[in-house]
C-alpha cells in the first residue's frame, strides 16, 4: 500500500489535532470539576452497535462499523443518502450526485458500471435493497425516513445478512412511534421543514404517532423534497443534480408482553419529471421522463422466550420493488415506454442461545436461514407490442437460499466471533433472452475474528474472512447489441480473503476530569479473485479478470471533555489489478475528515466545525480520471429549548462550503455544492 507524504501528513495532522485541542481545553476544565458532564452522545466509537451480532460499543467490536442515531441524521440536514453517508470513513459515493444517480463506494469496491454493485448490501429494516439500470443509481430512500444507519465496513458482514457483501452493509432502520412518545403520551405530532440557499431547496415532513392502548403503536409520517439544479463554487450550474422525491412511512407494533411483539411496516419512495438520461455521469444532455418508485413492505415478530436463555426467535418475511418507468426516449427509435424493475421477495428466521459458564465466561450462538427471490423485468412497449429485455439488460429471475452460524465467546479479557455461512444461487433467463441455460452457483463463506483486552484501555483486535459472491443476473445474461450470443454464462463466483487487524486505546481523565478519549485504528487487506468486470468488444459482456487486492487502513479518533468534543476519521485505501499490475479506477482519495464542537449546556446549543480534506488521487488508468486535492470546511448549529413555550423545538442551521470552493470528490462523476446555507426547523407537539 503506497501513502504519499501528503496523505501522512494528513494523518498525523488529525491525530495530532484532536490532542492537541484536547490539551488546550483541559487547561480550562481542570479546574471545573463541577461543569457539565462529558458530552458522550457526541462521541461515535461510544455508541451502541447492534448490527454486528449482540448488541456492543463500537470500540469494543472487532470490525470496522459507524453507526449514525438521530442526532447524527438531523445535524446532518442530507438531502440524499449520499449526503447522509458523506464523512464516514471508507464510505463514497459513485457516479452522480443527484438521489437518482448515486451508487455507493466501501474501502474501494463500487464499480460504478450501473451506478450499483451487488458487492455492497443495502438493507431497510433487514430487507435486502438491490437495483441495476444502466446510468441510473442504486438505491431511492429519504434520509428524512430513517433514526439509525449502521456502516459495517468489510466482508466479514456476510455471514449475518447475506452471500456477497466483500465491501460490507449499510443498514437502517426507520422510524417507530415510540421514537415520539413521552412517557403516558398517547398521540404526538412531529413537523419538520427545511431550506437551502443553494439550488432553491426545500422539504417539509409530518410525522403522526400515537398509541391507542399500552400494546399497540402506530406511526405515519410522510416527506416531500425539491430541489433544483444547484450551482458549483465557480456559479456554474451542475447538471442531474437535483433532489426531489414524495415518500411516506407506515408502521406499527404490536407487543405482547416483554420483548414480544409483532411489527410491520410500508414505505414508498417516488420521483416523476423530466431528467438528463445519463444520472450516473450526466455526459449528454438527452431528456428523458422518469417515474421512479421504491416499495419496501415487511412483517416481523421476536419472541425473547422471557427465561429461557436458549430461546430468542425473530422472522420476518418482506416484499420489495424498485422501478422506473422510461417514456419520451426519443433516441430509441420506435420505443414509446420502457420498464425497469426488480421485484423482490424474502424471508429470514434466526434463533440466538445464551450460554452462561463458570466465572465470566459467556457465549451467543445465532442460527438461521435466508429465502430470497427476485424477478427482473424490462418490458418495451412500441406501436406494434412490447419486447422484453435489451441486450444489457435481460430479464430472468434469481433464487437465493442461505444458511448462517455464528457463535460469540467472551471469557475474561477476550472475544472469539466465528461464523460461517452457505448459499446457494439459481439464475434462469427471461423473455428475450436467446439462450434457456439456468446457472446454478453454490459458496462457503467462513470467518473468525477476535478481540483481546490487553489493558483497561488497550485492546488489540483481527479476523479472517473468506466471502463468495456468485453472479448476479445482469453479469450472466447480458450481451452486446452485435452478438446475440456471447452471454457471460461460465463465469466464475468471485472469492475474497480479508485480513484485518487493529487496535484500540480509551481513556477517561486523560487531560481533564471526566474527560474521554478513544481511537480505533483498522488497517486491512482484501485478495478477491475471480474479480468481475466489463468484457471487451469481442468477449463476453462480463469477464473474470484474475485478481484484485485492496488494501488500507482506517483511523478513527476522539475526544469529549465537559462542553467540548472533537472526532476525526482518516481512510486511506489501495487498489491493484494482481494481473496486470495496473491501477483500480474504483479506488477513492486518501481522506481526512474532522469535527470540533461546542456545547452551551445553558442555552441548550451545540455550535461547531468540519473539515474535509482530500489527497490528490492520480493512480488511474488513464490521465483523465485523476483529480486534485481539496480541503472544505463546514459550520453547524443544533438549539433544542428544554422548557418555556419553545419546548420540542428544534433548530438545525449550518453552512456547508464555506469558502465557496470548486471541488469534486474523486469517485463522483459531477462538482459537489458550491457555498449552501441550511435552516431546519422541527417540533413535536
Amino acid at each position: 500500500m503506497r501513502i504519499s507524504n501528503r496523505t501522512r501528513g494528513l494523518l498525523l495532522a488529525g491525530v495530532a489535532n484532536l490532542v492537541l485541542v484536547g490539551l488546550a481545553h483541559a487547561q480550562t476544565n481542570a479546574v471545573d470539576t463541577a461543569d457539565e458532564a462529558v458530552t458522550t452522545s457526541k462521541l461515535s466509537l461510544g455508541k451502541v452497535v447492534v448490527s454486528a451480532g449482540q448488541e456492543k460499543v463500537a470500540i469494543d467490536t472487532p470490525q470496522a462499523v459507524t453507526t449514525l442515531d438521530q442526532d447524527d441524521i438531523d445535524q446532518a440536514q442530507a438531502s440524499t443518502i449520499g449526503d447522509l453517508l458523506a464523512g464516514i470513513p471508507g464510505v463514497n459515493t459513485m457516479g452522480g450526485v443527484g438521489a437518482l444517480g448515486q451508487g455507493f463506494n466501501i474501502r474501494g469496491m463500487g464499480t460504478g458500471l450501473a451506478d450499483s454493485d451487488s458487492r455492497i448490501l443495502m438493507q431497510i429494516d433487514g430487507v435486502t435493497k438491490f437495483f441495476e439500470q444502466y446510468r441510473m443509481g442504486a438505491f431511492f430512500s429519504d434520509p428524512e425516513l430513517y433514526k439509525r444507519v449502521e456502516v459495517l465496513r468489510g466482508p466479514a458482514s456476510s455471514t449475518l445478512y447475506g452471500a456477497g457483501a466483500l465491501a460490507g452493509v449499510v443498514s437502517f432502520t426507520s422510524k417507530d412511534a415510540s421514537d415520539f412518545l413521552r412517557g403516558d403520551d398517547r398521540f404526538a405530532v412531529r413537523l419538520r421543514g427545511g431550506v437551502e440557499s443553494n439550488a432553491e431547496a426545500r422539504f417539509g415532513s409530518g410525522v403522526l404517532a400515537f398509541k391507542p392502548t399500552e400494546k399497540l403503536e402506530v406511526l405515519g409520517m410522510y416527506t416531500s423534497r425539491r430541489s433544483d439544479e444547484y450551482e458549483n463554487g465557480a456559479g456554474e450550474v451542475v447538471p442531474a443534480s437535483e433532489a426531489s422525491s414524495d415518500s411516506y412511512l407506515l408502521k406499527g407494533r404490536y407487543t405482547f408482553g416483554k420483548d414480544h411483539s409483532v411489527w410491520a411496516s410500508y414505505q414508498n419512495w417516488k420521483n416523476d419529471g423530466v431528467q438528463i438520461y445519463d444520472q450516473s455521469q450526466a455526459f449528454a444532455t438527452t431528456s428523458v421522463r422518469r417515474k421512479t418508485t421504491d416499495d419496501t413492505a415487511v412483517i416481523g415478530y421476536r419472541n425473547a422466550f422471557e427465561g429461557n436463555d436458549l430461546l430468542d426467535f425473530e422472522a420476518q418475511a418482506s416484499y420489495a420493488n424498485s422501478k422506473v418507468n422510461q417514456t419520451d426516449t426519443t433516441f430509441l427509435s420506435g420505443v414509446l415506454e420502457s420498464e425497469f424493475s426488480y421485484k423482490t421477495y424474502q424471508g429470514r428466521a434466526q434463533n440466538t442461545s445464551e450460554f452462561q459458564f463458570a466465572g465470566d465466561g459467556v457465549a451467543f450462538l445465532t442460527i438461521g436461514a435466508q429465502a430470497y427471490k427476485q424477478e427482473r423485468r424490462n418490458p418495451r412497449r412500441t406501436a406494434t407490442g412490447t419486447n422484453h429485455g435489451a441486450a444489457t439488460h435481460p430479464e430472468g429471475d434469481m433464487e437465493k437460499y442461505g444458511l448462517f452460524a455464528q457463535g460469540e465467546v467472551t471469557y475474561g479479557k477476550l472475544t472469539v466471533i466465528p461464523g460461517v455461512r452457505v448459499d446457494w444461487t439459481k439464475l434462469q433467463p427471461g423473455l428475450g433472452v436467446t439462450t434457456s441455460k439456468k446457472v446454478n452457483d453454490e459458496g462457503v463463506s467462513p470467518k473468525i475474528a477476535a478481540l483481546y483486552s490487553l489493558t483497561e484501555w488497550a485492546s488489540v483486535f483481527g479476523s479472517v474472512a473468506h466471502t463468495v459472491r456468485m453472479p448476479v443476473l445482469d453479469e450472466i445474461y447480458s450481451r452486446t447489441a452485435t452478438a446475440s450470443t456471447n452471454y457471460s454464462l461460465n463465469l466464475k463466483p468471485e472469492e475474497s480473503d480479508n485480513y484485518e487487524v487493529g487496535g484500540t486505546l480509551q481513556f477517561r481523565n486523560l487531560f481533564g476530569q471526566g474527560d474521554q478519549a478513544r481511537i480505533k485504528t483498522t488497517l486491512f487487506r482484501n485478495d478477491v479473485s475471480n474479480l468481475i468486470a466489463r468484457g471487451t468488444a469481442t468477449s463476453s459482456y462480463f469477464i473474470n479478470i484474475g485478481e484484485a487486492r485492496y488494501s488500507g487502513v482506517e483511523v478513527e479518533a476522539e475526544y469529549g471533555a465537559k462542553r467540548f468534543f472533537a472526532r476525526g476519521a482518516v481512510s486511506v485505501i489501495d487498489g491493484e489489478n494482481r494481473t496486470t499490475g495496473a491501477p483500480l479506477d474504483t479506488i477513492p482519495a486518501d481522506t481526512l475528515n474532522l469535527t470540533l464542537g461546542y456545547v452551551f449546556p445553558a442555552q441548550n446549543l451545540t455550535a461547531g466545525w468540519r473539515g474535509e480534506f482530500a489527497d490528490r488521487q492520480n493512480k488511474t488508468t488513464t490521465a483523465s480520471l485523476r483529480t486534485p486535492g481539496y480541503s472544505v470546511h463546514n459550520l453547524f448549529l443544533t438549539w433544542k429549548p428544554q422548557d418555556g413555550a419553545l419546548k420540542g423545538l428544534e433548530v438545525q442551521a449550518g453552512v456547508d462550503n464555506l469558502f465557496d470552493k470548486t471541488f469534486r470528490r474523486h469517485l463522483s462523476s459531477l462538482d459537489a455544492e458550491g457555498r449552501t446555507v441550511k435552516l431546519t426547523l422541527g417540533k413535536t407537539f
